[in-house]
């Protein structure tokens, strides 16, 4: 019986070892499972991040090179008026000869049939650029080329693009075009926009205000918008109003005012901002881009004291046999005279309604002079060798007294390639009915006038140190003047880039 019961005993303990096999077997098999499951899930996400890692360098690539390309063409613009092909014989960076958009058929222009013939065609000579080595730069993830045409023709003889709007085109490989992982194709286009002034008083360099000066808006409503802003260091004096936000780019210490507004202004403190975009001053590139039916009253200012009006050729190249009249320290021609001595024109409280353009000469209003309104008037003083700070000359406005009631050229009070200073009571322009414009100087401007106003907006670029004899002032300065800011008023020149269509075209 005992012997019976054990070999029964002996047989269940062998089927329950065969069964706990069976299950050490699947459970093992189910880990197993599991375990490769999440290997593979995590491989597959290792996979996906490295694969958009590399989407994202990519494009970090190829916008490096857009962006290096818009600078040039920005550059290229703001000095010369000229556009900035890429690949050029005379970059220096991305030397070869230029690509242009085809001639006839499809693409004339930039003008494609379709999204995909324009992609086929830019990848095309991308990697024909590749192929050469031409323009194929290196970056800290990749290479990249890039492709600018010249801009759509405007005229074959003499051939003229128009350097105002245009595409750029870049390719990139990472980590190289030897080598690529994945290449990106962007495209990028541009255009030259009117610069619209975003602060009541914009320097380029050291700036002051005082505690008799007012900063404010048109109306009420536009008062958080009227702001100063410097590219270099603010000083004030007392608790100037200013209604917009203060700032500058240098370290200016702590400026505070109690009148500034703690809305725009927190704790009434200036704040510190990235540089700010000028716009070109230059009068002989103005007077290129000069265009309306201001130019219908326009005068040019010459040597001599010769008055001769617009041309298209450039100032003073108006036939002599169209001249105004000559003026001199005794004669004036329509309210101006001539002191050749001192290369000056000088106005008058007679001085005529117009657009006036001082070429290579100093303006002023002399001494003495009683309020008088005079208008619509706009004067513009161009220098001698304005690129050149060390022999610029010339192209200074001294002004007072005399009220300008609107500017003749649209949004331009007075121009002045060097030096602007304001003395003497001036009242410029209305906020109703609204009369703006603005106040521009190349280099420094000092606004200075006791019980005066102007209406519009002050940039002053600040492009050479002009002390005298070669200039009027050595620091930019606003004092005992209310300035209302008019922020609707586009100024008369174009002069920023901005991008007005981006598009991935994304190889694999």
């Amino acid at each position: 019986m005992n012997a019976q019961w054990r070999r029964r005993t002996e047989r269940l303990r062998s089927e329950d070892a065969g069964l706990g096999l069976i299950l050490v077997i699947g459970v093992s098999v189910f880990v197993f499972i599991i375990a490769a499951t999440a290997i593979a899930v995590a491989v597959n996400a290792m996979s996906q991040s490295r694969q958009r890692t590399t989407y994202e360098v990519s494009l970090a690539v190829a916008e490096t090179g857009i962006d290096r390309t818009l600078a040039d063409v920005q550059g290229a613009y703001t000095n010369s008026d000229l556009d900035a092909p890429a690949p050029s014989l005379t970059s220096s960076w991305c030397n070869g000869a230029v690509v242009n958009f085809p001639p006839s058929g499809d693409g004339v222009n930039g003008n494609w049939s379709t999204e995909d013939a324009e992609r086929t065609w830019a990848r095309g000579k991308l990697n024909d650029l590749v192929t050469s080595g031409t323009c194929v730069q290196n970056s800290a993830e990749g290479q990249y080329v890039v492709l600018k045409p010249p801009g759509r023709v405007l005229s074959l003889s003499p051939l003229k693009t128009d350097p105002t709007y245009g595409r750029v085109y870049a390719l990139s490989a990472v980590p190289s075009f030897a080598h690529p992982t994945r290449t990106r194709l962007v495209k990028s286009e541009y255009i030259f926009m009117p610069y619209r002034p975003l602060f009541a008083v914009l320097a380029g360099g050291p700036l002051s205000i005082d505690s008799s000066v007012t900063i404010k808006g048109i109306t009420t409503a536009v008062d958080k918008f009227a702001g100063v802003h410097t590219n270099a260091t603010l000083t004030t004096t007392g608790n100037p109003t200013v209604t917009g936000p203060v700032s500058s780019t240098s370290s200016s210490g702590v400026i505070h005012s109690n009148n500034f507004s703690p809305t725009t202004n927190p704790g009434n403190n200036a704040s510190t901002l990235a540089p700010q975009p000028l716009p070109k001053v230059d009068a002989i590139w103005f007077y290129g881009q000069a265009k309306g039916s201001a130019l219908a009253s326009w005068y040019d200012l010459c040597s001599g004291g010769v008055m001769l009006p617009y041309s298209t050729g450039g100032p003073c190249t108006a036939p002599v046999t169209t001249s105004v009249g000559t003026a001199s320290s005794s004669i004036a021609v329509r309210g101006w005279n001539f002191d050749s001595s001192s290369n000056t024109w000088i106005a008058s409280k007679n001085t005529k309604p117009g657009t006036y353009y001082a070429n290579q000469a100093n303006v002023d209003t002399g001494t003495g002079n009683t309020n008088t309104p005079i208008g619509p008037l706009t004067v513009i003083a161009s220098a001698k060798e304005p690129g050149l700070c060390g022999s610029k000359q010339y192209g200074n406005i001294n002004w007072n007294h005399y009220d300008l009631t609107a500017p003749a050229y649209p949004n331009i009070w007075l121009y002045a390639d060097t030096d602007l200073v304001t003395t003497s009571n001036l009242q410029l322009g209305s906020t109703a009915p609204l009369q703006s414009g603005m106040l521009i100087a190349g280099d420094q401007a000092q606004i200075e006038t006791s019980s005066s106003s102007a209406v519009g907006s002050i940039v002053m670029t600040d492009k050479c140190p002009t002390p005298p004899p070669k200039g009027l002032i050595t620091t930019s300065e606003i004092k005992n003047s209310t300035i209302y800011f008019d922020p609707d008023a586009a100024s008369p020149f174009a002069s920023v880039i901005t991008t007005s269509l981006w598009l991935d075209y994304s190889g694999s």
